[in-house]
């Protein structure tokens, strides 16, 4: 989150992007550029008002007072998206890498074994 200098709108940097970034970014509010310096995900330097073409633009953008929004081509970057050409499918699982078992799918008596569930199906109650 970094608000700009010139006309106090917040501009949310995406995390993904920004975490060590180094570069100037154009607020979606008033299309001024300034320069900021981002090091895991903290700002270490900026935002200090600059000149010349932005590297990146910001991917969220309000007033303070919440009132006003800014998005769209040109103030804010899309949101990420899903591949476009995966068509695969899911893969059930039934055990995590732990081999313990996980719910992807109901689970059969007999996959219960040791589990408080197996004790009451099978009526060996409390």
């Amino acid at each position: 989150m970094v608000e700009c200098p010139k006309c106090a709108v917040i501009n949310y940097l995406d995390p993904y992007t920004f975490w060590d970034f180094t570069g100037k970014v154009k607020c979606a509010g008033c299309d001024a550029v300034f320069f900021v310096e981002q090091r895991n995900g903290h700002l270490v330097r900026g935002p200090e008002l600059t000149t010349g073409p932005h590297d990146k633009l910001p991917g969220y953008a309000q007033t303070k007072d919440y009132s006003r929004v800014f998005a769209g081509p040109g103030k804010t970057n899309p949101p990420p998206m899903a591949r476009a050409d995966f068509q695969g499918k899911p893969i059930p699982i039934t055990r995590n890498i732990r081999g313990k078992l996980v719910a992807g799918r109901p689970l059969k008596p007999e996959e219960l074994i040791g589990s408080r569930a197996r004790y009451i199906v099978e009526g060996k109650g409390e």
